[in-house]
């Protein structure tokens, strides 16, 4: 959208403010209605100025979602998707393409600050991750220790995708060392044991790889990762199939309402509208000791909190709508990167890109605070980087 036509968009918007009295709801009070309201109108508003016509439309098309299903769930996503657009925005004004490099060698510290506390973990000297471990509100505790390596980021499979996530960006360095360093990332990768980064990583080595080396070497590193992908699968940790009957519920579910979806944030949880949850293990435990020091015999149930499925996800919470809308930003990505000079800030920050939402088909980053900002600021800095 041209800045004229977001003006006239938004001073039409700020007018029918005035006439926020006129809107009321079914079972909610006037006052209560003005507020959310307002609250909606803003953020509209402000997605109006993210300058990307499909960002835009996603943000809008949450905001309805939000009324649509009467305010009864979504209101965590609603803020997380305003302060994520928020982000996107301001990294788009302060950052121009020179201060590029910086966030990326910034983003590289971070991830070496993470294998430096890897290898204190491996050494069984983790000075964070020994808690008391609460059960369901239940006045009953153990001791427990996250066993293996995730630096930081508290969970095997989160630090496989941060590492996984940084061999592109490392790749693409001006270094001529750069494509070794990359290849040297793959050792902390064997040892947290997560098959879908691992893959994941070796197609960022080699999307890098296509821009950066002659083709012969490039057909070489083509057949090293495929036989090392290979072998990994084969002997370290094999593609897990447990989530497939999940997405199979999910998508059958999903039919039921494939416009809207079944609202936001409703994929984890029982709402007005979803009386159901999907049981992921129900577990027995007998004799358990509370901290009273009596004993009971336990039935556990663990439920999915999410599709780990970025596809399954948008379609069950955002519908096909919402799906169109983020299909539609990604190909505007595809496109802009096409056309875009290839510079080694672009390649990098495509490549993170690429792998984001492969890792996103088994895995959810983009719902970790952890690695949310990190994905955001690179989407905004690709934009920056091909204007």
């Amino acid at each position: 959208m041209t800045k004229e036509m977001t003006d006239k968009i938004v001073r039409g918007l700020i007018i029918g403010t005035i006439f926020i009295a006129f809107l009321i709801f079914q079972g909610i009070k006037e006052r209560e209605a003005n507020q959310l309201i307002f609250m909606l109108s803003m953020v509209t508003i402000f997605s109006l100025f993210l300058r990307n016509l499909w960002a835009t439309l996603f943000v809008v098309w949450t905001v309805y979602l939000y009324a649509f299903f009467h305010f009864t769930s979504g209101a965590g996503y609603l803020s997380n998707i305003l302060f994520g657009s928020m982000l996107y925005l301001f990294t788009k004004i302060c950052f121009k393409k020179k201060h590029i490099d910086l966030y990326i060698e910034s983003f590289l510290w971070f991830v070496c600050g993470n294998l430096f506390y890897c290898v204190l973990q491996a050494l069984q000297y983790d000075f964070i991750y020994k808690h008391h471990n609460w059960n369901f509100g239940l006045n009953a505790y153990d001791i427990t220790n996250i066993q293996g390596i995730a630096g930081f980021m508290g969970h095997q499979s989160i630090i496989a995708a941060l590492i996984a996530l940084s061999i592109p960006m490392v790749a693409s360095r001006t270094s001529k060392m750069a494509l070794w360093t990359a290849l040297m990332l793959f050792v902390p990768m064997y040892m947290v044991k997560t098959s879908l980064c691992f893959l994941a990583g070796i197609i960022g080595f080699l999307f890098v790889s296509f821009f950066k080396v002659k083709r012969w070497l490039f057909v070489v590193f083509i057949a090293i990762c495929i036989a090392g992908g290979f072998m990994y699968v084969k002997k370290v940790d094999s593609i897990g199939t447990e989530r497939f009957v999940q997405w199979r519920a999910s998508m059958q579910d999903y039919m039921v309402h494939p416009i809207t979806g079944w609202g936001l944030d409703s994929y984890a949880n029982v709402t007005p509208y979803k009386e159901f949850m999907y049981p992921q293990i129900i577990k027995k435990t007998p004799n358990f000791k509370m901290k009273n020091g009596e004993i009971k015999n336990l039935t556990a149930i663990t439920f999915w909190d999410n599709p780990h499925n970025l596809i399954i996800s948008i379609l069950y919470e955002f519908g096909f709508i919402g799906f169109v809308f983020v299909f539609m930003y990604f190909r505007q990505i595809a496109c802009k990167f096409i056309k875009a000079i290839h510079s080694p800030n672009t390649i990098g920050l495509a490549g993170f890109i690429l792998l984001f939402l492969i890792i996103s088909m088994g895995h959810f980053p983009i719902y970790l605070a952890r690695l949310a900002p990190i994905i955001i600021c690179s989407f905004a800095l690709f934009e920056v980087s091909t204007a």
